[in-house]
């Protein structure tokens, strides 16, 4: 019997889902400061490490199998198609609009742009390419860093939803796809 199969499933989806929200967090704070690449970055490692939560949830519930898990938890693709869902629900109303305050009516309509590994990467790393030379600073906007920011809020947000505050007692993907 190998290390793997003693894992505690519903510990690794209640860690992962809290650095998620840490992730979040501290990106706000970057964002804040005008650090919008590393924002960018922080916000899409969250994004991940929800997909990674959920698919652990699925686990912890029998919803997957274990082998699953062990199969895509580690891979970066895996896991960002294991959050297209986020991405559509932060898209789709009443989740595409943000308050700005100060009046109820104050709301932003956000249009987020799909996470894209290459910005992921572009948000850290300095490239030559073709003689030109990208930083962070000019490949990741305010505008990329705010809504990708946004769609980890909605996935949180989501998994909220449904996992107790509106009766629903579910965690991991069950109780909201469809």
């Amino acid at each position: 019997m190998s290390g793997k199969s003693k894992v505690d499933f519903y510990k690794i989806y209640a860690k992962a889902h809290n650095n998620a929200s840490d992730l979040l967090s501290e990106a706000e704070i970057l964002y804040e400061k005008g650090k919008y690449a590393r924002a960018y970055f922080l916000a899409y490692t969250g994004l991940e490490e929800i997909s990674k939560s959920q698919m652990a949830a699925d686990v912890a519930t029998r919803f997957i199998d274990e082998e699953v898990f062990w199969k895509h938890y580690s891979k970066h693709d895996s896991k960002l198609n294991g959050i297209q869902w986020a991405y559509i629900d932060a898209n789709t109303p009443p989740y595409n609009k943000v308050w700005v305050g100060p009046d109820r009516d104050d709301v932003e309509g956000i249009s987020a742009s799909e996470p894209l590994w290459e910005k992921r990467q572009n948000s850290l790393y300095v490239d030559a390419m073709d003689g030109a030379i990208k930083s962070p600073k000019d490949e990741i906007t305010e505008k990329d860093a705010r809504e990708i920011m946004h769609i980890l809020s909605t996935a949180l947000y989501r998994i909220w939803e449904v996992s107790g505050e509106f009766g629903g007692n579910q965690i991991g993907t069950k109780g909201f796809m469809k």
